[in-house]
């Protein structure tokens, strides 16, 4: 049986709060940290229902690899609980993620092209 071929991902916050992903057999590149969190687009569904086009997710320090724990959502200078913003805006906890997965595989390009 031959094993399809992938390029997962590693994704882990340190104890410190470095966001920190790589692809398979490259180096690791820091995200963002939970200090300052990490800026994500948001997608034109939510946009339309008067989400702002750009919010700071902000998460916790440390969590398991593949796990980032969201703490808050920033948009127009203000943190919102993460389910007062998803109920605000209507929008669900996989089109999060998809935010998230997103800022990370931009990030992780721009890494690629400067190596």
């Amino acid at each position: 049986m031959t094993r399809a071929t992938t390029n997962n991902h590693f994704i882990t916050v340190s104890r410190a709060g470095a966001l920190m992903a790589r692809r398979k057999g490259a180096a690791p590149v820091c995200v963002a940290l939970a200090a300052t969190g990490l800026r994500v687009e948001t997608d034109a569904a939510a946009r339309a229902r008067g989400a702002p086009e750009t919010v700071v997710v902000r998460f916790a320090p440390g969590g398991g690899n593949r796990e980032i724990r969201v703490t808050g959502i920033e948009h127009q200078g203000a943190e919102m609980e993460v389910d007062a913003f998803l109920a605000r805006f209507e929008v669900s906890e996989k089109a999060l993620g998809q935010w998230i997965r997103a800022e990370v595989e931009r990030a992780l390009d721009a890494a690629s092209n400067r190596g």
